[in-house]
Parts: structure tokens; C-alpha cells; sequence
């Protein structure tokens, strides 16, 4: 009688299942035969691994780090009591220059690489050992979720082994794959099996519109990624969106704080998402809370934890991107016409949730607990510098360890994927309807029409965004507007030619197309000769 290893199910019910369901079933010792009996069922027990190791994308030095700081949006700066100094692995990230040594490199990659193998790869081997002849739909599903750890070996490092076997001999070594072989390779993994898979809405899995909202995603950055050549890729992109739009599953929240509150999962925008659960102690989910929150900010939550006081919004970021307009209230709140820009950050004065009263820093009531779009420096940042990552919903007795789900693939994108392929296509009309369509529940539409809509021709003009005149600009700034801080900074800039060649607090532009890529990480080419370092980085 052949039993599941326990590797495969170890952590099942937290891993895939909604942060509330409350009664899982418990697998931790049972036959395989009883859990192949019903498929459909207990697909989700089988596939725990593949999704649990996705939740460690948003930990501390990971996945969300490499795509948001070091851009214009986020950034860690030094407190002026030495806080978040680390070695100056945050500073490095920021200027563009860091170390093939630094940590978040070799985390990502570990990361990654332990969902390619230990995960994808070990489940299809293990079971196919085991005599199991798995439905199509299984196998098309470990093998779309494989191709998202390989995308985010595809963006961040480029050139990296395609490895698609568990069993290897011993002593082996993988060798570097091109950045073309590696997108060839997850394109064809995405197209292969997406149509095999569920069309319901399944929340945190791969369903056939999540495959094919990634697969929109990788031909909408082939260009930028592999060159000119690419660029008819944009049409795909638009043929992928458009079947995602046709099928009715997915619509438009109607509001747009729902998509990132504690009950997102009934939010008809979401189309895969990662859940998270506090009873489970780890990952953590950093950059919602333990990360950017101050390590005062107990009393705004009546948390049971404090904030680490580290990310920041870029100043300069926050004033040019936003629309806003100020208008003074009691307790000196500003009220602003786009609502995203409420919704993004934590700023102000902050108050006692309990007793409603002002928070202050100090005993002596001097020092305000007051948010400013300001730090006086990157290596001597004062305690309440700086607005916070707000844009997810904060628990009323909010841990460290986090119940808040985390966006992935969401209706909005869609949308504005499709917009920014017709843009660049010369439909700028057809695009700003659509740009127009996502920013309708973000306004009072009794502001005036200049207010609530871009028109085709601003979003068509060369516009200056961060120091760089930019085609399309405008429309830039509109993803900075919608997307802020939900891990898609570093493809837009990279696509719109600013990630290297603008300027922003705290960081110059260093002019180099080779920091497109990161580089591998030194470990890894210790251990492995075969491993070819990016071009750019020292041998």
C-alpha cells in the first residue's frame, strides 16, 4: 500500500485554502489511493507545496523587495539611530549598486528555485513514481505554477538553467540558459497547458484566466526584455486580454479599497491571489505592516505588534505622480480627488484607535505622530519621515504574522495591459476609454471632466517622469497611480525606459542597461561552474 510522503502535504490547509476557513480536513497520514479517489477534491491537498512556497515571495529581502525598492516608488533609508543600516544592502538597492554578495539575490533565487524543484518538480516525480496516473488538469496546473517561479527568474536574472526533472544524478549541475531560451520556455509551458485547466474561479490557484493574465504579462515585457523584435508580441497580449474580458468571470470592484481589505477573497476584481493566515506563525507578509509601520504604531491598531519602522514612498514620487489637491480639515487631513492616493499610503497625524485621542512620539506631547512626504536623508531619516505602505487593510489587533491576502493577478491589469498595448499600437483613443473605465470609481463624478478622465491626447504626449522626457508618460504615471506598491514597479519603469535613466530621491541614474538584470549570486556560481554570471557584473 503505497502512502503520500509527508513533504508533499506537510502544511496543506494553511497553504491553499482561504485565511477563513476554519475546519480543514487533516491529511498528514493517509493513503495515496484514498486521496487519489477523488481527484477534484483533493487536488488542492496535493498541490499544497506548489502554492505554500509562493507566500514567501513577500517576506523580508525577497521577490516584493526586488521589485519595488530600488525604484521610484519605495525605499528604505537609514534611521538616525543606525536602524536599517544592514550593511547598506538597502542603500545599494536603491542606487543601483549592489553586490553579487547581497541577500536579496540569493533569497529570490533560493526561493525560487526551491519552487521549480523541491516543489513542482518533486510533486510530478513523486506521484509518478508512485504508479499515479494524474488527470490532465493536475499536471497543466503544476506545471503553470512552475512557470510562475520561472517568471520571476525570467525578470529578475534572465539567463538560468530550465530544470524540469526531480531525479538527477549526483554531482550534477544545471547549466545557464539564455534569457530568449528561458522566455521560450515559459511561453511554452504557459500556452500547453492553460486551456487544460478549470475555467471556475478558483482564488488561489491556477485557474485558465490566471495562466493567461501571466502569460499576457510576459508578452507585454518581451520587448523590453529581449528587444525590438518583440514588439509584436503586444498583439498577443491584447488577444489574451480580451478573452479574459469576454469571459464575464471577472469584473471590476466597485470599491477599490475591497480588492486589498481583510475580505478580499469576495472581491470580483481578484483573479489570483496568495493567501495568508496569522495562525500559522511564517511568512510574515512584510511590507504590509512589520516593515513600514513605526515601532510606536501599537496604540493606531490596538496591535499586538509593533512595525519595524523601515519602507518609506519616494518622496518625489509621491508628489508627481498623484493628483491631488489639498483641503484642510480638523485635524489637519488633507482630502485629495483620486482616492487611490487616501488609499495607498498611511500619512498624517495618527490617533489612538481605542480612545481616538492624537498619538505623539514623545511623553512631553512636543513631537506629533505625524506622517510627512518628506526625509531629511537617506542615511539619517528622522522616525516619522516618510508616508507608509497603507494600501491593504490593517487588522484591528494586527500581528507581525498577517491574515491579509496578497494580490497577484487582478481585473484591473487587464484592463490596463490592454490599454497600454493599443497606446503603443497608435489606438490612443481606444486606450484612454479604457484608462478612463478604471479611474471612474476613483472620483466624485460630479468633479468636473478634466478632473476625472485623461484624454487621448495627454496620454500619447512625451511627458517627464522622473527626469526623462517619456512617450506615454502619462500613462505611467497612471500604472504608478493604480499599482503602487503591488510588485509591478520595476517591469514598468524597465518598459518605458526610466528604470536606469531617471533620477528620484535619494538615487541618481546610472545610464547602464546591464542593471536591467540582476546578477546571479555569488554562492550559486561557487557551488556551480556552470553557472554564467549576467553580463555587467565582475566574473
Amino acid at each position: 500500500m503505497n502512502r503520500i510522503l509527508i513533504p508533499i502535504i506537510g502544511t496543506i490547509a494553511v497553504a491553499v485554502a482561504s485565511c477563513t476557513d476554519l475546519d480543514p480536513k487533516v491529511y498528514s497520514d493517509i493513503t495515496l489511493d484514498k486521496l487519489m479517489a477523488d481527484a477534484n477534491e483533493n487536488a488542492p491537498y496535493l498541490l499544497a507545496p506548489v502554492y505554500g512556497q509562493m507566500r514567501w515571495f513577500n517576506e523580508d529581502r525577497s521577490v516584493w523587495d526586488l521589485y519595488e525598492i530600488g525604484t521610484d516608488a519605495w525605499v528604505i533609508p537609514i534611521n538616525t539611530d543606525g536602524g536599517w543600516n544592514d550593511g547598506g544592502i538597502w542603500q545599494r538597492l536603491n542606487k543601483h549598486e549592489w553586490l553579487t554578495t547581497d541577500p536579496h539575490f540569493q533569497n529570490v533565487w533560493n526561493h525560487c528555485w526551491y519552487g521549480i524543484s523541491s516543489c513542482c518538480n518533486r510533486v510530478l516525480y513523486q506521484l509518478g513514481k508512485a504508479n499515479v496516473n494524474l488527470d490532465e488538469q493536475t499536471v497543466a496546473e503544476v506545471k503553470v505554477a512552475r512557470a510562475f517561479y520561472y517568471y520571476q527568474l525570467l525578470t529578475f536574472f534572465g539567463n538560468v538553467p530550465i530544470e524540469t526533472t526531480y531525479d538527477v544524478p549526483d554531482g550534477y549541475l544545471p547549466k545557464t540558459c539564455s534569457r530568449e531560451e528561458v522566455y521560450n520556455f515559459v511561453v511554452s509551458e504557459i500556452r500547453s497547458n492553460m486551456d487544460k485547466l478549470s475555467e471556475d474561479k478558483l482564488y488561489s490557484r491556477f485557474n485558465k484566466w490566471a495562466a493567461k493574465e501571466m502569460l499576457a504579462r510576459v508578452y507585454l515585457n518581451a520587448e523590453s526584455w529581449l528587444g525590438p523584435s518583440y514588439a509584436s508580441k503586444r498583439d498577443s497580449t491584447i488577444i489574451l486580454c480580451d478573452e479574459i474580458i469576454n469571459s464575464g468571470k471577472y469584473s471590476l470592484d466597485d470599491d477599490y479599497s475591497h480588492v486589498f481589505s481583510l475580505d478580499n477573497s469576495n472581491s470580483p476584481e481578484i483573479i489570483f491571489a496568495i493567501p495568508y493566515d496569522e495562525t500559522t506563525g511564517t511568512p510574515i507578509l512584510h511590507c504590509i505592516y512589520a516593515k513600514t509601520q513605526h515601532y510606536q504604531c501599537k496604540p493606531m491598531y490596538n496591535a499586538a505588534s509593533a512595525g519595524y519602522n523601515g519602507l518609506r514612498a519616494v518622496p518625489s514620487y509621491v508628489s508627481d505622480t498623484f493628483d491631488a489637491e489639498e483641503s484642510p480639515t480638523t485635524h489637519n487631513c488633507v482630502s485629495y480627488h483620486d482616492k487611490r492616493y487616501v488609499e495607498t499610503y498611511v500619512m498624517g497625524q495618527q490617533y489612538d484607535y481605542v480612545t481616538g485621542d492624537s498619538l505623539f512620539f514623545d511623553s512631553s506631547h512636543k513631537k506629533p505622530f505625524n506622517y510627512k512626504n518628506f526625509i531629511q536623508s537617506p542615511t539619517a531619516a528622522d522616525e516619522y519621515d516618510g508616508y507608509r505602505f497603507g494600501k491593504y487593510e490593517i487588522k484591528i489587533c494586527q500581528k507581525w504574522e498577517t491574515d491579509q491576502d496578497w494580490v497577484v493577478y487582478r481585473y484591473a491589469e487587464t484592463l490596463l495591459m490592454k490599454a497600454e498595448c493599443l497606446l503603443r499600437n497608435g489606438d490612443a483613443s481606444g486606450a484612454a476609454e479604457i484608462v478612463n473605465e478604471v479611474r471612474a470609481r476613483d472620483f466624485n463624478p460630479g468633479l468636473d471632466k478634466s478632473v476625472r478622465t485623461i484624454s487621448a491626447a495627454k496620454l500619447s504626449a512625451v511627458t517627464n517622469v522622473d527626469g526623462v522626457d517619456v512617450k506615454y508618460g502619462e500613462f505611467l504615471n497612471e500604472l504608478g497611480r493604480e499599482f503602487t506598491g503591488e510588485a509591478m514597479r520595476r517591469e514598468q519603469l524597465i518598459r518605458f525606459g526610466v528604470y536606469t535613466k531617471g533620477s528620484w530621491w535619494g538615487h541618481s541614474p546610472k545610464n547602464d542597461k546591464h542593471l536591467e538584470l540582476f546578477p546571479i549570486p555569488e554562492n550559486e556560481r561557487l557551488t556551480n561552474k556552470n553557472l554564467a554570471q549576467n553580463e555587467g557584473y565582475p566574473e
